[in-house]
């Protein structure tokens, strides 16, 4: 248990119900009820005592925990350890942090501003490893909207980059809205637009017909007019490392509103 020593006036405190599942003596920090805590007398178990609330206030303590004691300068966290209730230097599963130290430390005590308690719920080591685990797992989700003109309809429009698709990790779409943003419908020379990937010999992932690109509609993966490749029916992706583009076979320079392209998908 750790007692620690306080630099202000002694206040009355608070009388609550002493939940921490074990008896308390006087002086004993305890973390309870999202609060750090200073019992004023023991307390046994569930009995109600006097606890005098810490946060914002200047402690001093002693009780440190091997190895994990050094603190160089102020502004340091300090760590609690609810197991033997001694104070850290380290961020560690189920230790709260419970305050940042006034100076660097001096002998064998700490002293520290208390603030309320928050509790390491996991090291950042570990929590990285989570996260690259479920990005391996699941992808890494785009939302991407992209617009294609109809006077530059025959110059691709990157969705997703080539270098945002590396190693073996390739393109998956899930879903698709396309909107004629205007007036005019899409006319000209082309018959297609296509959603690919920038592979010498690309593979289509969605066509979009002509006839469908008519003025102030919107398209859906299932519209029809939407013809949806064996990349996204079957999901096996497109090609690995390349990104993807939009694009039409042939000129559309007679007229055609703005095609507003949004591409939902991951990278795996």
């Amino acid at each position: 248990m750790a007692t620690i020593y306080t630099e202000y006036e002694s206040e009355n405190g608070t009388r609550l119900q002493n939940m921490t599942g074990a008896a308390v003596i006087e002086n004993q920090f305890v973390v309870m009820g999202g609060k750090c805590l200073k019992a004023t007398e023991a307390i046994a178990p569930f009995a109600v005592g006097g606890f005098e609330k810490l946060a914002g206030k200047k402690v001093q303590a002693d009780a440190l925990v091997t190895g994990e004691d050094a603190w160089a300068t102020g502004e340091l966290p300090v760590y609690w350890k609810p197991s033997t209730g001694e104070f850290s230097n380290k961020a560690t599963i189920d230790y709260y942090l419970v305050g940042y130290t006034k100076e660097a430390k001096t002998g064998a005590s700490v002293t520290f501003n208390v603030v309320d308690p928050v509790i390491v719920a996991s090291e950042v080591a570990t929590l990285q490893g989570i996260v690259e685990e479920i990005t391996e797992l699941s992808g890494r989700a785009f939302v991407k909207t992209v617009t294609l003109t109809s006077a530059l309809a025959t110059t691709p429009v990157t969705i997703v980059a080539d270098a945002d698709v590396t190693g073996t990790n390739k393109v998956y779409i899930t879903d698709v809205m396309v909107r004629v943003n205007g007036a005019e419908n899409w006319a000209g020379s082309g018959t297609v637009v296509t959603i690919k990937d920038t592979n010498g010999e690309a593979v289509t992932a969605v066509s979009l017909a002509k006839a469908q690109l008519a003025a102030n509609t919107t398209l859906f993966k299932h519209s029809t007019g939407v013809t949806l490749a064996s990349p996204v029916l079957l999901g096996t992706g497109l090609t690995a490392a390349k990104g993807i583009v939009i694009v039409a076979d042939g000129t559309f320079e007679t007229s055609g509103s703005d095609l507003v392209v949004t591409v939902v998908g991951y990278i795996k």
